[in-house]
């Protein structure tokens, strides 16, 4: 009888994990984000990160997202392309890691305090075009409400 419910409760256990997996834990809600870098005369930013930051302190997570070729990026939290949690953020522009070349734009947007990039992420679909600008520029701040 004792091995049976020790099955029983392992089985349970194992079912519950599996159940927390693919409905994400926690039933947070994510709201898809993706957007493009550019410079203002709409040449794409061709590789880094896009970084947010939660305003909410209990919120611990940072949604990131890869920028490509044509400067476009897609927020991931968990898991590719599934989005952020709703919320407020600052958001964050870095350039690929290990890059030893010349800043291809201005390094205040690798700040989250310096980059005047904030976004509200909604539920559905959120729309995020970062514009930066070239080293020594100076800030030009994107705000998404």
């Amino acid at each position: 009888m004792r091995k049976c419910r020790s099955l029983l409760s392992g089985a349970f256990a194992v079912q519950a994990m599996a159940l927390c997996f693919l409905s994400g834990c926690g039933g947070e809600s994510l709201g898809k984000v993706h957007g493009k870098v550019s410079f203002a005369d709409g040449t794409p930013v061709t590789s880094g990160l896009v970084m947010f930051l939660p305003e909410d302190p209990d919120n611990k997570l940072g949604p990131r997202g890869d920028i490509t070729a044509d400067g476009s990026f897609e927020v991931a939290t968990h898991k590719p392309g599934d989005g952020a949690p709703l919320g407020k953020y600052k958001v964050a522009v870095y350039p690929p890691s290990g890059s030893t070349g010349p800043a291809v734009f201005d390094s205040h947007y690798s700040d989250f305090a310096t980059s005047g990039l904030e976004i509200e992420v909604k539920a559905g679909k959120n729309e995020f075009p970062i514009t930066v600008t070239k080293p020594g520029k100076g800030p030009k701040s994107s705000v998404l409400n």
